[in-house]
């Protein structure tokens, strides 16, 4: 718990620093949307494509692992957008943003460090195989099924859509790119990897500063538990005990990569799932209270969880 608090403190300071500014000095929703532009298409992709070019992938990858995270990830989004849109009647682009908070993992800000912490060294090929899998799954199949529902109506248009949202958005493109430069042993050239790592750091604070615009700004009218606790309990408990399940009884995988697979997966929702909200039009009012809300009830949920695991493999 003290090892999640001391990792999460930046991540709610630049929260409150955010919600403590709202509504000053010209930082309305208007600055919510510029910061998501900035974080989400300039920043982030910047990030991916440097700390992915920097990764051993050829040495590091364990393709049961990935196949595995993927593949629930996609089931639970589907499962739980079908959820939204059948029985709680929301409309689509509500629906595919509460499908995708209860899979997609606050891993870069969160989940990096606090793998290390875990896992030790050996915690580099979990770690870059969640970061494909963030960048190259999670986020670009979100960011097609919103698209697709743009569409003009036809079958064929909304197909296209998320055949383009998927495979030809910036998180896409950034992590093909740094794929490419990884397994070619290419190092990327001096000025351009300085120009990268001084752009890509910045796609946290600026998120979460938007986080914490919106959060002041969209809880003022109360906090609609009703909508966010499944949210929560979807992501802390239901995502990490499906992944336990499939990688420890179905796929019986060594317990290193079942523990890092449960680590991954319990961490809390993740603040892009704020911006692809905001930023198509959606309810973002209740995925931003959801990621605060999930991310505060980590800090027991997640110890818990890496003890449980720990115990089951016998460390």
């Amino acid at each position: 718990m003290l090892q999640f608090l001391a990792t999460s403190t930046p991540f709610f300071a630049v929260i409150a620093f955010g919600a403590l500014m709202s509504g000053r000095m010209g930082l309305g929703p208007e600055a919510i949307r510029i910061l998501n532009v900035f974080a989400f298409f300039v920043a982030a992709p910047a990030m991916i494509l440097r700390v992915v070019a920097r990764q051993p992938l050829a040495e590091l990858w364990n393709m049961a692992f990935f196949g595995a995270l993927s593949a629930i990830a996609i089931v639970v989004l589907l499962v739980g957008l079908a959820v939204a849109r059948k029985l709680l009647r929301l409309p689509y682009l509500d629906a595919v943003s509460r499908g995708q908070a209860l899979i997609a993992c606050n891993f870069t800000f969160l989940g990096i460090p606090l793998m290390l912490a875990f896992l030790g060294d050996a915690a580099a090929g979990p770690i870059a195989i969640a970061l494909i899998i963030d960048g190259a799954v999670v986020l670009p199949f979100a960011y097609g099924l919103l698209e697709a529902g743009r569409g003009d109506g036809s079958l064929a248009a909304s197909a296209w859509k998320l055949v383009r949202g998927t495979f030809f958005n910036p998180f896409m493109l950034s992590i093909l790119g740094g794929v490419v430069l990884s397994l070619g042993q290419i190092t990327i050239p001096e000025p351009i990897d300085r120009f990268l790592g001084f752009l890509g750091p910045a796609a946290a604070p600026a998120g979460i500063f938007a986080l914490g615009l919106a959060t002041r700004q969209w809880s003022r009218g109360g906090w609609p538990l009703g909508s966010i606790l499944p949210l929560v309990a979807g992501k802390l408990i239901l995502h990490p005990l499906i992944v336990f399940v499939v990688m420890a009884y179905v796929l019986r995988l060594d317990p290193f990569w079942v523990k890092a697979g449960v680590l991954y997966s319990a961490l809390p929702i993740a603040s892009n799932v704020f911006l692809l909200a905001e930023r198509a039009g959606g309810d973002a009012r209740v995925i931003a209270l959801s990621v605060v809300a999930s991310t505060a009830l980590a800090a027991l949920s997640f110890p818990i969880a890496g003890w449980l695991v720990t115990l089951w493999a016998g460390g």
